[in-house]
C-alpha cells in the first residue's frame, strides 16, 4: 500500500484523557479502512476480532502468536499475558508467567479504586502500543496501533455517569465472581 503517509497524516491526534473529547472509533476506522488494500483490511479484521472481548479465545491467541504481522503478534501476546495475570489475580492464585511489565501490572492490580485501576490498565495497553510501534512511521502497524488506541479513547469518552456506574458494577461483579459460593446483594 503506497498511501500510508497520506492516511496517517490525516488522522486526528489521540490523547488518553479519559473522556475529554468525543470519538466514534468505528466510523473513523471504517473511513480509513476503505482506503486500504485487501491484505491490510484482513489485518484490521484480525485486530477487530482480537479486541472484541466476546469473541477472543485460546485459539485466537495461538494463531496471533504465529502471525506474520509484528503488531498483531506482539500486541496480542501482551494482551494474553495481561489477561492471564488478571485472571490469576482475581482467582487469588500465583501467576506463573513472566513478562517485562508484570511488576508494574502487579502494582496496578493492587490499586483499590476500581476506576483508577481500569485507567492504569488502559494506560499500560496504550504504552505497549507505543512501544510496539517505536520507529514505525508510515505502515499498517501504525494504523493498527491507532485503531487500538481509538478504542481505548472511545471507551472513556462513552462513559457518562450512568455508564461509569455500570462499569463499576461490572468490575465489582468480576471481583465478587472470584469468591465462589458466597451470595452478595446488589
Amino acid at each position: 500500500m503506497g498511501n500510508y503517509h497520506y492516511i496517517i497524516a490525516g488522522l486526528p491526534d489521540l490523547l488518553l484523557d479519559y473522556g475529554a473529547h468525543d470519538l466514534d472509533a468505528a466510523s473513523l476506522q471504517k473511513s480509513v479502512t476503505e482506503m486500504l488494500s485487501d491484505k491490510d483490511r484482513r489485518l484490521v479484521d484480525w485486530l477487530d476480532f482480537g479486541l472484541d472481548k466476546d469473541l477472543i479465545s485460546p485459539h485466537f491467541y495461538r494463531a496471533a502468536a504465529r502471525h506474520s504481522n509484528l503488531f498483531i503478534k506482539e500486541y496480542f501476546s501482551f494482551d494474553k499475558s495481561v489477561r492471564d495475570a488478571r485472571i490469576c489475580w482475581l482467582d487469588g492464585v500465583a501467576y506463573e508467567g513472566d513478562f517485562e511489565e508484570y511488576p508494574h501490572l502487579k502494582k496496578i492490580f493492587a490499586t483499590d479504586n476500581l476506576i483508577e485501576r481500569e485507567r492504569l490498565l488502559d494506560r499500560l495497553m496504550w504504552d505497549k502500543v507505543n512501544e510496539i510501534n517505536t520507529g514505525e512511521l508510515f505502515n499498517i502497524n501504525v494504523l493498527l496501533g491507532f485503531f487500538t488506541k481509538s478504542r481505548i479513547v472511545e471507551r472513556w469518552t462513552r462513559l457518562d455517569p450512568e455508564s461509569g456506574r455500570e462499569l463499576f458494577a461490572r468490575l465489582v461483579d468480576e471481583v465478587r465472581g472470584t469468591f465462589e459460593g458466597v451470595k452478595y446483594e446488589s
